[in-house]
């Protein structure tokens, strides 16, 4: 929301400046989703939203510029960036910058994204890689672009929205490590298995996965009996429920 008094002026204030702030506030909405999709190594989800997430920049941009979004079930954001090119009243910034980067995001996102076979390299996590700093940078040249009178403000907000987002979720040759500092061995443990869901991970392969990220093999031992209300265990193989899912989403909040 717009800023008031001393407070620090927030993304959307920024945006509210030029742009259409339902369509701002959307854009930001899906930003924020990637985010957190690309945070749990959910690439598929990434590239969902980062598609939703250019749709959403391209109404903005379309009605900065005068241009009618037209029937919302025929709409197409690639379309749309292109008709910007000829706006040559409005900003550089609007009308080519940005559209030179959404339309690859937009294509890949929609005609990549969850297609994919599985191979050596996984293509989705290629792409979710590529679509974050992408999106990123487009909410941060909006940002400059509505950051007239307060330069200082909008500089460390696109410092913050450019900064390198790195997974919460790494696979390592099979073995998945949690990229988050401080966590006890019974975080760690709920996670792997919030990771893994909904498949299983059997009972030792755990405890010496949360041994991996530097928590002694007593401690691991008894962090992963202490989920026991938390899991459905079979045949030495742990499933996390709902309410494992709901603590270790909690955590990762």
């Amino acid at each position: 929301m717009p800023s008031s008094g001393s407070a620090t002026p927030s993304v959307e204030s920024f945006l509210y400046q030029h742009f259409n702030k339902r369509h701002a506030d959307s854009a930001f909405k899906h930003y924020k989703a990637a985010l957190g999709k690309f945070s749990e190594g959910d690439w598929e989800g990434t590239l969902a939203k980062s598609g939703k997430f250019v749709e959403a920049i391209t109404k903005a941009l379309m009605l900065h510029c005068g241009l009618a979004l037209g029937n919302p079930r025929q709409f197409s954001a690639g379309n749309g960036l292109r008709k910007l090119e000829p706006m040559t009243n409005y900003s550089d910034t609007v009308r080519l910058l940005i559209p030179r980067v959404a339309i690859p995001l937009y294509d890949m996102a929609s005609n990549r994204g969850g297609r994919h076979d599985s191979h050596d390299v996984d293509a989705n996590a290629m792409d979710a890689k590529y679509a974050v700093p992408a999106m990123s940078w487009i909410l941060a040249e909006m940002v400059r672009f509505g950051s007239v009178g307060d330069p200082d403000a909008a500089a460390a907000l696109i410092e913050e929205l450019t900064a390198k987002q790195i997974p919460v979720f790494e696979d390592m040759d099979g073995r998945t490590y949690v990229n988050l500092n401080g966590l006890g061995a019974p975080d760690v443990a709920i996670l792997l298995l919030y990771k893994k869901f909904p498949g299983r991970i059997d009972k030792d392969d755990l405890i010496e996965a949360v041994v991996r990220h530097g928590h002694k093999k007593k401690a691991a031992e008894m962090a992963v009996h202490r989920l026991s209300s938390y899991v459905d265990e079979q045949d030495q193989q742990l499933k996390l429920r709902a309410n494992g899912r709901a603590k270790a989403e909690g955590i990762l909040k």
